[in-house]
């Protein structure tokens, strides 16, 4: 049993710095007026390449049930909009405080977990939740302070709130469906086929701007792989793990995330966001321990 805890953990860490890595593509894809759709549509498109071949190098088929696709659609739809909306949201606010605030989905998937899937609340979870809500808390005073209120900081903090909460559902439906005993291929699957359609529609029908670019081809090929690796590691995370653990350590990507934004320039690293990083640390270890 400790083995498999063990296992989720470095999985669930894998997928930390896969995410944190993509949220920096995503920063710099939206840093210039492009398609997201389109963007999140050629990432779906890749990420369904390389699972066909994965599935087909493993020798191995996916198992299609009626169950499947039911929690297949709802946690691809969910979490196919979280990310045009993150995507949307990092146009406006730094990668560290949207990586971040769009990670505080924790706090909703550990209420999910104990309402739908019997998991328990205790005191060390409460505390790292707690140290991961402070660190938010103390990047958004910072971008605050240089930026002010102003309406594309609210609109960006609007928009990373509502994929947080999207982003929480995914977990959750995804851990549910494993549980009931449904492929993990299949889920992958049909939340790949979902970006691919959400992301066109987003495009042609909300942006509507959907001209396929050099620019476009190349960051979907980027984050593609990223993608893939990211819902991988997950999703294999879950399946050995509790929902509320493993996703928490998972949502603290923004450490990677701004780790890669100070090495590129992109922020600079001040007392605050160090001290943002200190309790995010605190997170994962309280989080572990639990």
């Amino acid at each position: 049993m400790s083995d498999m805890l063990d296992l989720a953990i470095l999985f669930a860490i894998a997928s930390l710095m896969l995410a944190g890595l993509n949220e920096v593509v995503f920063k710099r894809y939206s840093t210039k007026v492009r398609s997201r759709g389109m963007m999140i549509s050629g990432v779906g498109l890749v990420w369904t390449l390389l699972l066909l071949v994965d599935v087909g190098l493993r020798g191995e088929s996916i198992d299609f049930t009626r169950t499947g696709l039911v929690y297949g659609l709802g946690a691809g739809l969910t979490v196919a909009l979280a990310n045009i909306l993150l995507l949307e949201s990092l146009h406006h606010l730094e990668v560290s405080l949207g990586s971040t605030i769009y990670r505080l989905n924790t706090i909703a998937v550990v209420i999910l977990s104990i309402l739908f899937l019997g998991e328990s609340m205790s005191p060390l979870k409460l505390a790292g939740i707690s140290c991961g809500v402070i660190a938010v808390l103390l990047l958004y005073r910072q971008q605050q302070s240089v930026f002010g209120h102003h309406d594309g900081l609210r609109l960006g903090l609007t928009l990373v709130i509502t994929g947080a909460l999207c982003r929480a559902v995914y977990g959750v439906l995804s851990k549910a469906g494993l549980q009931q005993g449904v492929d993990m291929d299949l889920l992958l699957l049909i939340a790949a086929l979902c970006w691919i359609a959400s992301g066109f529609a987003y495009a042609r029908l909300v942006e509507h701007r959907y001209a396929i670019t050099r620019s476009k081809i190349v960051y979907s090929l980027l984050s593609g792989c990223l993608v893939y690796g990211i819902v991988r590691t997950l999703l294999s995370a879950l399946a050995l793990g509790q929902a509320s653990v493993v996703i928490t350590i998972a949502n603290l990507s923004f450490l990677m995330a701004l780790a890669v934004a100070l090495m590129l320039k992109m922020e600079r690293l001040n007392p605050r966001k160090l001290l943002a990083m200190g309790f995010a640390v605190s997170a994962i270890a309280l989080l572990t321990r639990a």
